[in-house]
């Protein structure tokens, strides 16, 4: 008898808990041997799950950059994991400086959703990995009654524009297929309706008063992921470019597309703390105080200036 691992109690974020239980295994060193992941049909037969759910689950992974897929070969647990485990998290003090480790953005939402007033500003290529952590936060919330829930959350999102000319992801064998774009659409759709059912159900069962999520498209792909978190800790991390085999949902086919994925095992950010920056508005001040503005503020003008003057609504 095959053992099968449980499924996610809603079946539509099947595939977050998955994601999670094979992520544990690459933790726990379970692929140390060959580094290899377990074919899709082995992993469908196990979860029980279908192929489409399953391929979601690998999406994030990737995404995350704990795995890589080789053509012709399998899936692996991505090099620089020593012994097929992820990345131990980093403390969040911060400096721009090389010298300061690299973070996941588990814990730094951890600390942001903790205080009285939550700012979350988001410029990324998608919003999967934020989903499940939001996810997290949310269900915190309401099973935290020790710590106090905050009385408003804020939350912008600027992701690409589907409809517009985009140069990935694009098909390696037909750039002019449309399905790969189609595919990133169906993504952004799942991911910001998760966001938005986690922050707004805690509005409707009277955990946070106040809650807002806005969501705007740029007609080009970030080159870059950023996070603003209650407007003073700014998170950076830097797309590659590559080719990995994806599923086209409809049909089942398998098809191989350049795509942007989070530089760094486990998507690292790098992170600039306001304490560590230059007091807001330096760069405006005379004398020797002139252009230090920090990080965070540069950051957040860089945001605020796409979000007004380039940005428009999204239709998701």
């Amino acid at each position: 008898m095959v053992h099968r691992e449980s499924g996610h109690d809603e079946p539509r974020y099947r595939y977050a808990t998955i994601a999670d239980a094979l992520r544990a295994a690459i933790n726990r060193g379970d692929f140390r041997e060959s580094g290899r992941l377990p074919t899709i049909e082995e992993l469908v037969e196990r979860f029980g799950a279908s192929k489409s759910t399953v391929w979601k689950a690998l999406d994030v992974l990737r995404e995350e950059r704990l795995i890589e897929g080789r053509r012709g070969s399998g899936t692996f647990v991505a090099p620089g994991l020593p012994g097929g485990a992820a990345p131990a998290e980093a403390a969040d003090e911060a400096v721009a400086s090389e010298s300061v480790p690299a973070v996941t953005l588990g814990p730094s939402l951890d600390k942001a959703f903790k205080a009285p007033a939550v700012t979350l500003d988001v410029y990324s290529m998608t919003t999967e990995v934020l989903a499940n952590r939001i996810s997290d936060q949310a269900q915190r919330i309401q099973e935290d009654r020790a710590t106090p829930a905050p009385s408003s959350i804020t939350a912008r999102l600027m992701l690409p524009d589907t409809r517009a000319k985009l140069w990935v992801p694009s098909n390696v064998d037909d750039p002019e297929d449309p399905r790969p774009l189609q595919r990133l659409q169906g993504i952004l759709y799942r991911s910001v309706s998760q966001i938005r059912q986690s922050l707004f159900d805690l509005q409707a069962k009277n955990f946070v008063p106040e809650v807002t999520v806005d969501v705007r498209v740029v007609s080009s792909i970030p080159d870059f992921k950023l996070y603003i978190l209650n407007g003073n800790l700014a998170l950076q991390g830097l797309y590659e470019i590559t080719e990995h085999d994806v599923m086209w949902e409809k049909t089942g086919e398998v098809m191989t597309i350049k795509d942007a994925i989070g530089l760094g095992s486990a998507s690292l950010l790098h992170p600039y703390r306001a304490a560590a920056d230059s007091p807001p508005g330096a760069d405006a001040l005379p004398g020797p105080a002139a252009g230090r503005m920090g990080f965070v503020e540069r950051a957040q003008k860089f945001f605020d200036s796409r979000w007004d003057h380039l940005a428009t609504e999204a239709d998701f």
